[in-house]
């Protein structure tokens, strides 16, 4: 998983992941999620990928959340979709805010 968001004072950047690569810039196809809200989804080697944007209770986009699953051929790739929006959605229902991301008060 990887959680793309804008610090303060910074462009929008990977601030948590748990496969490294923190502080990367957010590249085109997290922008265009971001922007439009509409999933981004990829298949890359051994990985199948779905980031979803991460939004705040209000329904406003902070952000996009990755989820990275183990892939082969014959895996159900509507369940891993399933399983990232589930996960977009519970954090939604959690982050009162974008300042909440980075431990300021609200």
């Amino acid at each position: 998983m990887a959680i793309h968001a804008q610090p303060p004072g910074h462009g929008n950047v990977i601030v948590a992941s748990n496969f490294g690569r923190i502080g990367k810039k957010g590249d085109e196809d997290d922008m265009r999620c971001i922007r439009t809200g509409k999933p981004n989804l990829e298949v890359n080697g051994p990985h199948f990928e779905d980031e979803v944007a991460l939004k705040d209770k209000s329904g406003r986009t902070i952000g996009a959340v990755a989820a990275v699953f183990n892939n082969k051929p014959g895996d159900d790739k509507q369940r891993m979709v399933a399983t990232a929006e589930q996960i977009g959605s519970e954090m939604q229902r959690q982050l009162p805010g974008a300042s909440r991301l980075f431990g300021a008060n609200n």
